[in-house]
């Protein structure tokens, strides 16, 4: 890894990422890339990347699947390549830096042959293999808090040795099961356990080159997609917290991508853009906090 000393985390995004309607998964990115250029959280610059190419594509996904793909609406497709680009830039970053992002989502559930819970490219897989095919590493955990389980992630890069992954959901769509030690799944069914597992989740880490941290808000209990009672603002925040302290403390490089994160009675667009904004300041603390 490049060393820096650079004190300014960068996240990923641009304008097409955003599409004018949709789920929140869809449209969230741009009020928080809006609360950022206001400062809301000081200290992050915005970049745009370039959106990701076919060819990096059939690393995971099946050509046939592809071709699909490229036969939809050209503002969706110009959206998943953008945003899944912005996922590859921010491993770049990370390992000069120590720590980036992305606000893309949208990922998890892609399978190797087709779309599933909203996803379409499994941008997770595709950064895993990237570190590894690209970078050299040799052990790449990734960790989904997502509320959901990551079953797209698993098809696509369980049986790789050089991948680790750690899930710890809410609710079972999309669940999957290993007989490899380095996997693991916590279905957490009850809110004041959450934080314990997502503890117990972090030692699981120990050793790896790098984290991809798939940074779902959709466990918030006002969430009516994902959402459990008793999943506070204040919960998820600690949780934001836990995850950069254990990065500080290991030294170990990561980037972040938004995941869920869903609207309801209580619950707006701008509000649902709020919960994803104590990951982005904890990931620049990272880079305060850590010399290299």
């Amino acid at each position: 890894m490049n060393t820096t000393t650079n004190t300014t985390l960068t996240v990923f995004y641009n304008d097409e990422y955003v599409l004018d309607k949709g789920v929140e998964t869809r449209t969230k990115a741009r009020p928080i890339a809006r609360m950022i250029t206001e400062g809301e959280v000081p200290g992050v610059t915005l970049k745009s990347p370039q959106s990701v190419t076919r060819e990096q594509l059939v690393q995971i996904h099946e050509a046939q699947y592809l071709d699909r793909l490229w036969g939809k609406d050209p503002q969706f497709l110009a959206s998943i390549l953008a945003s899944t680009g912005g996922v590859l830039a921010a491993l770049d970053q990370a390992l000069i830096d120590g720590a980036s992002g992305t606000l893309s989502s949208g990922l998890h559930h892609a399978k190797p042959g087709h779309e599933h819970g909203l996803c379409y490219i499994n941008g997770l897989a595709l950064v895993a293999l990237e570190a590894i095919n690209k970078h050299g590493l040799c052990d790449v955990c990734i960790l989904d808090l997502d509320a959901h389980c990551g079953g797209g992630t698993f098809a696509l890069v369980g049986n790789n040795p050089k991948v680790r992954i750690v899930d710890v959901s809410v609710d079972s769509f999309d669940s999957w099961k290993s007989s490899e030690s380095r996997h693991h799944l916590t279905l957490v069914n009850d809110s004041s356990v959450y934080l314990d597992e997502v503890k117990k989740a972090l030692n699981l880490l120990e050793g790896t080159d790098f984290l991809v941290y798939n940074a779902g808000m959709d466990p918030f209990e006002d969430c009516e997609t994902g959402g459990m009672h008793g999943i506070t603002r204040e919960v998820l925040e600690e949780r934001e917290r836990l995850v950069a302290q254990w990065c500080i403390d290991t030294k170990t490089p990561a980037l972040f991508v938004l995941a869920g994160g869903y609207g309801g009675k209580n619950l707006d667009l701008e509000g649902v853009a709020r919960l994803h904004l104590p990951t982005i300041r904890e990931f620049q603390r990272i880079i305060q906090y850590w010399l290299f």
